[in-house]
């Protein structure tokens, strides 16, 4: 069985992501996407402009600047960190059941479908019996709330400072703003690998480690926008000579990978009702503990806690339907908890089963980043981004099929989003191989 087990992890093993190493966490890497003009106004500053006509304008819109790209850059952060962690983890027993005997001895239960891919049933492994196994998950992160990220934009404005009766744009140095465009480049890999086991007919314990592989790239350019009628040596540059200021700068982010442990997640599941009972309930909960480097996107940096409700039902068409309804606690600055609903059903073919569904999460709290309207005098009003004030909710469609050889199962599994919420790639594609002893 040992050999098995290793042939199956060396199958799916993940290959190395094509990238430069890189300097720093991809955290610190993120950050340089969005500073600009050296590192005369201190470590901490993202945007350092200067002012030719005095410290104490520049001084107002850096901090303004400053505050609205940390919002900014604090949002699409938690989201890539949320995206990560958030991508689906394997069923606690989705493989060959048993059942047993009237000699209370455990046996292979073939008229079983071996279940959801992602998603729980009710059903448990059975007393004494494991299931092991490994899935790969490959994804390219290509839309933040349905804004491309290879084409985010957002303006920053200045502080309206006196005199000027409180009209932004008045004196004439205010009518000046900061215009920037990123491009974004975000692929991940994560290898899970679990193992469940029967602790009683009715309990089922697991744990699942996930290996993370996340690759990060970009460019900023950053482009100062004079008032009309303005004389651009005359207000903010970012350097150069006072006759012919730098008004464009652009910071680059080579492209740079990091691999390690994300979040250990530790499962339990109990089985409310019979085995045999046409229809079946059972309870989950689920702890993901704060073992990825957060700084690398591998982990959260705080302990999640999720709680589900397994119903599934039989049919007269064979059709194995099954609803999970639960709660997802998501502790930090940057995240907030979701209502999950997961519906779907399973229908075996002999040795095939296929499987589909639809995950939704629906979250809760207050939205931790508005895209809001400014108006300097005698200009058009301006968006702060282009990234839309959506929810975050992420709703997608599953689907996938599974082939059973005795105690082997291999399966393939195709995630396609079905709305814009959050940080979403266009298709999540997962393969693995699982065996049940």
């Amino acid at each position: 069985m040992s050999r098995i087990v290793a042939l199956l992890l060396l199958a799916v093993a993940p290959a190395p992501l094509a990238a430069q190493p890189g300097a720093g966490t991809l955290r610190q890497r993120f950050l340089d996407l969005f500073r600009f003009g050296g590192s005369d106004c201190g470590a901490g500053v993202l945007l350092c402009l200067v002012n030719s006509s005095g410290a104490s304008a520049a001084e107002a819109f850096s901090t303004n600047a400053n505050a609205t790209a940390a919002a900014l850059t604090q949002f699409v952060q938690g989201s890539i960190t949320q995206g990560l962690a958030n991508l689906p983890t394997p069923s606690t027993s989705s493989g060959l059941l048993f059942r047993l005997s009237e000699a209370g001895v455990p046996v292979p239960d073939e008229s079983q479908s071996p279940g959801p891919i992602f998603g729980e049933r009710e059903l448990t492994l059975g007393k004494g019996k494991w299931l092991i196994g490994t899935n790969l998950t490959d994804l390219t992160l290509t839309t933040l709330r349905g804004t491309p990220i290879d084409g985010i934009a957002f303006n920053i404005a200045q502080r309206d400072l006196p005199p000027g009766g409180g009209v932004l744009g008045d004196p004439p140095i205010e009518q000046t703003y900061l215009h920037v465009d990123t491009r974004i480049g975000l692929q991940a890999r994560v290898l899970n690998l679990f193992a469940t086991f029967g602790l009683r007919d009715n309990l089922d314990v697991g744990v699942t480690v996930p290996v993370v592989q996340a690759a990060l790239s970009g460019y900023s350019d950053a482009r100062i926008v004079p008032g009309t009628n303005s004389d651009p040596a005359a207000g903010f540059s970012f350097g150069g000579p006072p006759e012919d200021p730098r008004l464009i700068t652009r910071s680059i982010v080579e492209r740079a990978s990091r691999t390690g442990i994300g979040d250990v997640s530790l499962r339990i599941k109990y089985r409310l009702t019979g085995r045999e009972a046409r229809l079946g309930i059972g309870l989950l909960g689920e702890g993901r503990l704060p073992t990825g480097n957060e700084d690398n996107f591998l982990g959260s940096g705080s302990t999640w806690l999720r709680a589900l409700a397994a119903v599934s039902w039989s049919t007269e068409l064979g059709v194995v339907p099954h609803l999970n309804l639960g709660y997802y606690w998501r502790p930090g600055p940057s995240f907030r908890d979701a209502v999950l609903v997961n519906l779907g059903g399973e229908r075996r073919f002999g040795a095939f089963t296929l499987s589909a569904g639809w995950l939704g999460q629906r979250v809760l709290g207050a939205n931790p980043l508005l895209t809001e309207q400014f108006q300097i005098a005698g200009q058009a009003p301006f968006l702060t981004s282009n990234i839309p004030s959506r929810r975050d909710d992420v709703y997608d469609a599953s689907l996938g099929a599974k082939y059973t050889r005795r105690s082997v199962t291999a399966l393939a599994n195709v995630i396609v989003p079905i709305n814009t919420g959050g940080l979403r790639g266009d298709l999540l594609l997962t393969t693995g191989l699982q065996v049940t002893f």
